[in-house]
Formats: C-alpha cells, structure tokens, sequence
C-alpha cells in the first residue's frame, strides 16, 4: 500500500464500503424473501433461511418480528439500520477523504429509515435503495482516484462477492466480482493477505466450491 493513507483510515475507507453496499444488497435479498414470507404458508418461517444465509444468529419469533427487528432495531447488531449507523459513523471520520455532499446520502437514510419503524413495509425503504446508489454514484464523480477511492471500492467488492456467495449465485456472477475486487486488492497489497487472495481465487475457481471455506478466506483477508 502507498503512503498516502494510514491503517486506520485505510480501516475505515474499507469498512465504509462494506457497509454501505450491504445495506444495499440486504435490501435487494430482503425483498426476494418478503415476498416468501407473503405468498407461502404462514408457517414456512422464510426468516430462518434469510438468517442461515446471512449467517447470522436466528433470535426472531415469526416473519413479522424478523421483519421489523432486522429493519429497525438499532440494539440488534445485526439489522439493517445498525450497518446505516456504522457506515455513518466510518464516513463521519473521513470528512477529509469524501465530501459532504456523498455522506449526506447515508445521513438521509438513517433519517429516512427511522421515520418508517413503525412500519415492517420494506417497500417503504426505496428510498434508501436509492440513496446507496446515488452514494456510489456521488464517490464516483467526487472523489479524486488515489489510494483511498482504491480501498473504498475494495471493501465494496468484497461485501458484494461475500453476499452473493452466501446466497449461492452462479459461479459466473461470483468469480466476476472476485475479479473486481481483486483490481482494487492487487493496487494496496499490503493491506490483503496475498497469499489468502490467492487461495481464495483457487477456491471459487472449482466447479462445485465449499462455501463455508470461501467465507473463512474472505473473513480474513483484510489485514490493516
């Protein structure tokens, strides 16, 4: 990695990335699932699937519950509005790095997403869908290329190829993001484990891969 930027903001670039484009992607999956948990039996518990996927811990009651504490509830670590909070608080301490103007989309979302608690209608969140994108959108206009754009967009490849991978997209889509990822990964060679790059690339590249193998890789890639 250049000298232009430290481990702990090269941290907090990385973690921003992730983040936001998890908010992003949850959204996305969220809704494929909603409809489940609408269409099938009252009883077929989509929620538990979603949370297996994920790999997170299964601490909700029903659809409903899962729905409205996963959305909103900012004491669960887990929920989509905690991951608004942390890429908030990531972006508040880069003021020097992104411009006002990129993280008052994730300040609108926060805000957006607090007014609709009362509400489990991910329909509702549209608009934080779009302010994500519009996030991705406004770095891309506004931040000068350099080493800490490179690592922002690193940590948004690797949350898009961890997420796909656990909810088991084709080989094709996954190995294009892994590639991705790896453009930005190859340019701050400090900051990633080469040699676990290496393997995780081997990894992906098998027909029939173990995905609880690609996800240990990927959890320890990131070495700042």
């Amino acid at each position: 990695m250049g000298d232009t930027i430290s481990n702990a903001k090269a941290n907090n670039l990385f973690w921003l990335g992730r983040y936001v484009q998890r908010v992003y992607l949850i959204l996305h999956f969220m809704r494929r699932y909603r409809d489940m948990m609408i269409d099938d039996d009252e009883h077929s518990n989509a929620y538990i699937r979603f949370c297996d996927k994920v790999g997170i811990e299964n601490v909700y009651e029903s659809n409903d519950h899962f729905l409205r504490n996963y959305l909103y509830d900012k004491t669960n670590p887990n929920s989509l509005i905690t991951a608004l909070v942390y890429a908030g608080d990531n972006g508040t301490l880069l003021r020097e790095e992104i411009k006002s103007e990129s993280l008052a989309y994730i300040q609108m979302s926060i805000s957006h997403i607090e007014r609709c608690s009362k509400d489990a209608d991910i329909d509702e969140l549209q608009m934080v869908t779009d302010s994500m994108l519009a996030f991705w959108g406004s770095i891309d206009e506004r931040m000068s290329k350099g080493s800490s754009r490179t690592m922002l967009k690193a940590g948004k490849f690797l949350e898009s190829f961890d997420l796909h991978v656990r909810f088991e997209y084709p080989q094709e889509r996954i190995l294009y993001l892994l590639d991705r990822f790896e453009k930005h990964a190859e340019r701050e060679r400090a900051i990633f484990d080469q040699i676990l790059l290496f393997q995780l690339k081997r990894a992906v590249e098998r027909p029939s891969f173990n995905k609880f193998k690609v996800l240990d890789l990927v959890s320890r890639l990131f070495v700042a």
